[in-house]
């Protein structure tokens, strides 16, 4: 792998509402090299979603960002205009979205949706743009790829229009591909041929991803990096055998071990006791202070940093002081 190519630094996104200001991503820093698969986990409401769509520059009010920088390729993608940024999106950096049938405009075909980034970003006719779309939807798997091009997405299932979905993200062979929960939707057989999918693709076309999930599954399967998150920040960030064999926050201990096991017979799974701080107001200590079965005193009262405790693992945690 490469030199890191897109870099988050001091981001902060924020949604202000009525109640009051939510600081869905607060001060998160991450890089991500070239072809390298980086995975953010954490539970709903950690700032995974708000992170990738930052990147893409695809917050909309009441939500804006409120610092930081966005460089890719030498460039602050927090100062582009919504027109630079559409030459960027779906073409340098591409998305696959959490619910494929959302994602999808029932109203166009299969065809004519993945065809329009293809003329859009590659000067393509519509001949040449068929063309390539009946390829990409060869390789990602789809039988009878030229009925699909003229199918709308509710003809589809679930696997397919996710299938779709890909070939659309990577039909301008962009540098990154950000990946929402890609098989949340889909049951365990389907899911297992899509991260197949996606692994060979990967290699075939040299693409890094940014892997958004809360499935530690996936993210041995699929990552080599790890970012751990929780109200709204990094908690831990190491590579994906570190992080499983060495943890060292006590939320990332925690999430391996509610996770289930085959190898293991356990009358009852264990949890993470309590519930996520209300986001409108955060303690002024540690986040998970209050979830945490090592907490001190200092937790309480003064927030951790994120720490490098050894070359390529940080921690924000007051045990490892």
């Amino acid at each position: 792998m490469g030199e890191s190519f897109i870099q988050l630094k001091n981001l902060k996104t924020y949604f202000h509402t009525e109640e009051g200001t939510v600081p869905a991503v607060d001060d998160v820093s991450l890089s991500i090299k070239k072809g390298e698969t980086l995975a953010i986990v954490g539970e709903s409401g950690s700032g995974k979603s708000v992170t990738s769509l930052s990147l893409m520059r695809l917050i909309e009010p009441p939500g804006r960002i409120e610092s930081g920088e966005i460089l890719f390729e030498g460039h602050n993608l927090v100062d582009y205009s919504k027109k630079k940024m559409r030459a960027v999106r779906g073409n340098k950096i591409a998305m696959i979205f959490q619910e494929p049938l959302t994602s999808l405009n029932p109203v166009f075909t299969v065809g004519n949706q993945i065809s329009e980034s293809i003329i859009e970003h590659q000067n393509k006719s519509k001949k040449e743009a068929k063309q390539l779309v009946i390829e990409m939807l060869t390789k990602v798997g789809i039988p009878r790829p030229e009925k699909v091009f003229h199918s709308y997405p509710h003809a589809l299932s679930g696997g397919m229009r996710q299938r779709v979905m890909i070939a659309m993200a990577l039909s301008c062979n962009p540098e990154l591909l950000i990946a929402d929960e890609p098989t949340t939707a889909l049951d365990v057989t389907i899911q297992a041929q899509i991260l197949t999918l996606m692994k060979e693709l990967i290699r075939e076309f040299e693409t890094s991803i940014l892997l958004i999930t809360h499935d530690l599954g996936v993210v041995a399967e699929m990552a080599d990096r790890v970012i751990v998150m929780y109200g709204g920040q990094i908690v831990e960030e190491t590579d994906v055998y570190t992080l499983f064999k060495h943890p060292k926050h006590p939320y990332t201990k925690g999430l391996l071990a509610s996770t289930p096991k085959v190898h293991e017979l356990k009358e009852e799974l264990i949890s993470i006791s309590g519930t996520v701080p209300n986001p409108l107001d955060y303690p002024i200590g540690c986040r998970f202070a209050d979830r945490c079965e090592s907490v001190m005193e200092t937790c309480r009262t003064v927030h951790p940093e994120l720490k490098e405790i050894k070359p390529g693992h940080t921690v924000r945690c007051w045990l490892h002081e």
